[in-house]
């Protein structure tokens, strides 16, 4: 992506978000016969850190919402794609509308849009927070309407949902600084990058690094910037880095979108590209790698977790006990591995680690 030296994010969220198409969109499903109900164990028999949900019990076709945070960026639009799957396709027998909202990472909007989402007759609202904090009155008021939430990706500051499915990033965000310390042999400067401030993915990714370049006393962070998952904001910043630190000797991108926006400063400014310790399976990322021959270690997987919350749903209004907490599986490579994620026959919009069937992928992602 050019440089934009004027835009600001909120312009830049003004942009992309038409990028997502589902703002506000109610989709019509066929409905079919119900399928046979799960069997419930007894409240006795529970395991720990599961919850009940006879009480969402309800017969289908159901109709369900989502609180999105916006399809601003690829990963969001794929994340978006695994609902509309999920929802459209793999279970489309048991859902009949599908209620969508895409505060484009405006937490008021957000709020705005789950109080017009529970004035519908939802039998579930799927939520991906943007903030931990802003939005917990309105899960609340959800949960004591009778209507179940799932959590996709983002925590909130209560525990009253019914389940919440996210990636451990605290983890994520560790290997990555492990992995950056040791490539630079315990010393030297690094800058980091992360998303949206107030969000837990962010945060947490940021809590790992942190940790994992502390092993190392000789490694000194000089810069820290949020930019939003945008490659834009992350260029503008690293330039900003650059001037006031000629000497940068590795990058946390927190993602490989971000990722993009520091290879493109270190490029424009005639530098070596040092390595990236904290990049994923973004087919723009890829690319960008391969052509430059970035050294990176990357984390793939977590686009493909709202469909694992579709599942959840399901269990859910079948009144079939679900996990209050799911950790999504990843898996992690570097630069010698590139080959086995990267797809140049796709546009750069593409996920390496997804669950869509492969005429979705040729129809979202085909050139």
């Amino acid at each position: 992506m050019t440089e934009r030296s004027k835009l600001t994010r909120r312009e830049f969220l003004r942009i992309v978000g038409a990028m997502g198409g589902l703002a506000g969109a109610t989709v019509l499903l066929p409905g079919c016969g119900p399928r046979a109900t799960p069997t419930r164990p007894a409240a006795e028999e529970m395991a720990a850190g599961m919850v009940v949900t006879a009480p969402y019990k309800k017969n289908p076709p159901w109709v369900v919402g989502r609180a999105g945070s916006g399809d601003v960026n690829a990963w969001m639009v794929m994340f978006s794609l695994h609902f509309r799957y999920g929802i459209e396709e793999k279970y489309k027998d048991r859902f009949k509308e599908y209620h969508v909202t895409a505060a484009n990472f405006d937490a008021q909007k957000q709020i705005n849009d789950m109080e017009d989402l529970l004035a519908k007759d939802l039998d579930l609202l799927f939520v991906d927070p943007i903030s931990e904090a802003a939005l917990v009155v309105s899960v609340e008021m959800a949960m004591a309407k009778g209507i179940p939430v799932v959590l996709a990706s983002t925590k909130v500051y209560t525990d009253k949902y019914v389940s919440w499915v996210t990636t451990d990033n605290q983890r994520i965000g560790f290997l990555g600084g492990d992995w950056l310390g040791k490539k630079l042999n315990g010393k030297g400067k690094v800058i980091l990058l992360m998303g949206a401030p107030g969000s837990s993915y962010a945060e947490d990714w940021l809590r790992g690094s942190r940790q994992g370049l502390a092993q190392y006393p000789d490694i000194e962070e000089v810069g820290l910037a949020y930019c939003w998952w945008s490659p834009t904001e992350a260029k503008t910043a690293v330039e900003g880095f650059i001037q006031a630190n000629p000497q940068i000797d590795g990058v946390v991108p927190g993602g490989g979108l971000m990722g993009i926006g520091a290879v493109d400063a270190f490029l424009d400014a005639g530098l070596p590209i040092p390595p990236m310790g904290g990049a994923d399976d973004g087919n723009a990322w890829l690319r960008k790698a391969k052509e430059t021959s970035c050294e990176f270690f990357a984390v793939a997987g977590g686009s493909d977790m709202s469909l694992t919350c579709v599942d959840l749903a399901v269990d859910v209004l079948s009144g079939k006990a679900v996990p209050k907490l799911v950790i999504h599986p990843v898996e992690t490579f570097d630069q010698t591995e590139l080959d086995k994620y990267y797809r140049p026959e796709l546009n750069d919009q593409y996920w390496a680690v997804n669950r869509l069937p492969d005429d979705w992928v040729q129809e979202h992602y085909g050139k």
